[in-house]
């Protein structure tokens, strides 16, 4: 082919080059009309937040589910029972269905990356489970102590 000018080769990559940038512009605005409540952008990062530790409950209903959230991602810290006000909630969970409902799931998607999971045949591989409520189920020990 014929030699080109730069600013030719820079035309002809414009739209590649601006899609990056064009895709942000949407993001952002979409962004700002979703978070936008009659006129006025909310706050999207929370403030801190530092629930009662007291057992004082703001009766937002919000402590104990946040409290479980914190327990299931690790990040509540040292704790050795259920802070005295989510006893009840604790039961609900696993009583009421959800417990049995969130296990099914945990169990199905395992059970999905296994059957996934390429063995090498040779003899040598092996599964290490980490043996809490992946194969072991906390409830009867809950059941017998009251929840808390």
């Amino acid at each position: 082919g014929e030699a080109r000018e730069p600013a030719e080769d820079l035309i002809d990559r414009w739209p590649a080059m601006a899609a990056p940038a064009l895709f942000l512009f949407v993001l952002i605005t979409v962004g700002f009309n979703v978070c936008a409540d009659a006129g006025r952008i909310r706050q999207v990062v929370p403030q801190a937040v530092h629930p009662a530790e007291d057992g004082a409950d703001s009766g937002d209903g919000m402590f104990c589910p946040s409290w479980h959230f914190a327990v299931e991602t690790n990040d509540a810290g040292f704790w050795a029972t259920v802070p005295s006000r989510c006893v009840g909630y604790v039961k609900q969970y696993l009583t009421g269905g959800r417990y049995e409902s969130d296990s099914a799931m945990v169990s199905f998607k395992a059970a999905e990356f296994a059957r996934g999971v390429e063995i090498a045949g040779d003899g040598k591989d092996a599964w290490v489970f980490d043996i809490d409520e992946t194969l072991l189920s906390n409830l009867p020990y809950y059941a017998a102590n009251g929840f808390g």
